[in-house]
């Protein structure tokens, strides 16, 4: 039995319920792919747009000086004289180098802590510039102690810089004497103060002697309670043309004096001349003897002349082999 459909009213509306919702859908999802997409940038984003959209302004570019580093240390010498060294060097490519030709000045502290210059004068190619100031003309701090100043101030290249130290006044002194071709080095240290000279104890001595490009240590030792030390130099060590050798004691590097240094020049070497003179006449010189050139020849001909009979009768025995087999 065959059915047929309903096709009354309540059929056909029912019908179109049914796709009137699918055909909406299916309108809706054309219709909201046919309109552009709604942009949902927020206005920081839009300003972010906006920057990259700008050309970034170019950076300046800011000449930046070199820092630099200034050493400053004292010699106190027996003639009442201070030799101030300010040593200026610079931090170039990751290491301090020495710095030269740049001028450094020196001042020293009055009572009431006002600088007064001393003077200033030109670092050298070691970079250090030194000055040597009387005691006598120096001001003195309320504890009778110096207080100097080295200073840098700077320029277009490197940034300033300066460095302080307090001395106590001292000295050394060194009196040289022989006997019974021994010599003999006698050396005191004392430090300045109101009720005199005071020794200074345990202090330790190096004694050297100036060499072509360096000192050479010699001899060394340490002070008594007295301040007193004797040491024994050491004979024939080579001096200048007359003998002379240029003899300098120190204490090294303390914190209350600084260096104490003490010379001399004594004739306790041997003579050395610096003049130049001509080399004689040798195989090695640029213009040896002429026997002894014309004998290097016949020696060197006789040893190729055998090496040329070895080759030769090498060869003749390499042909007469070659004949023999030929026979063969």
């Amino acid at each position: 039995m065959i059915m047929k459909k309903d096709i009354t009213a309540t059929g056909i509306i029912n019908l179109m319920s049914r796709w009137g919702y699918r055909l909406g859908f299916v309108v809706g999802m054309l219709l909201a792919g046919s309109y552009p997409a709604i942009s949902q940038d927020t206005p920081a984003d839009t300003a972010v747009q906006q920057a990259d959209t700008t050309a970034a302004p170019v950076e300046e570019e800011v000449e930046t000086t070199i820092k630099s580093k200034t050493s400053l240390t004292g010699d106190q010498y027996p003639d009442g004289t201070i030799m101030l060294s300010g040593l200026l060097r610079a931090k170039i490519e990751g290491s301090y180098q020495k710095v030269p030709d740049r001028k450094m000045a020196f001042f020293v502290l009055n009572p009431a802590g006002e600088e007064v210059a001393i003077g200033d004068t030109i670092t050298g190619a070691n970079g250090i510039a030194k000055i040597r100031v009387t005691k006598t003309t120096l001001a003195k701090g309320e504890d009778g102690s110096y207080s100097f100043i080295a200073r840098f101030d700077g320029d277009d290249k490197f940034e300033g810089s300066e460095s302080d130290l307090m001395l106590k006044s001292a000295s050394l002194v060194m009196v040289a004497t022989e006997a019974d071709s021994t010599y003999t080095l006698s050396l005191t240290a004392t430090a300045d103060s109101p009720d005199g000279p005071l020794p200074i104890a345990a202090a330790p001595v190096s004694v050297y002697v100036k060499r072509m490009f360096s000192s050479l240590k010699v001899a060394e030792g340490e002070t008594d309670e007295t301040g007193a030390l004797e040491v024994e130099f050491p004979a024939g060590l080579a001096g200048d043309e007359n003998g002379n050798i240029e003899i300098t004691a120190m204490i090294e590097e303390t914190d209350e004096y600084g260096n104490l240094t003490a010379t001399a020049n004594q004739k306790w070497g041997y003579s050395v001349s610096s003049a130049i003179v001509e080399s004689p006449r040798a195989l090695w010189s640029p213009h040896p003897p002429t026997w002894m050139v014309i004998t290097f020849f016949i020696l060197m001909g006789a040893v190729w002349f055998h090496y040329a009979i070895v080759v030769f009768n090498l060869l003749r025995i390499k042909s007469d082999g070659h004949k023999v087999a030929g026979k063969a």
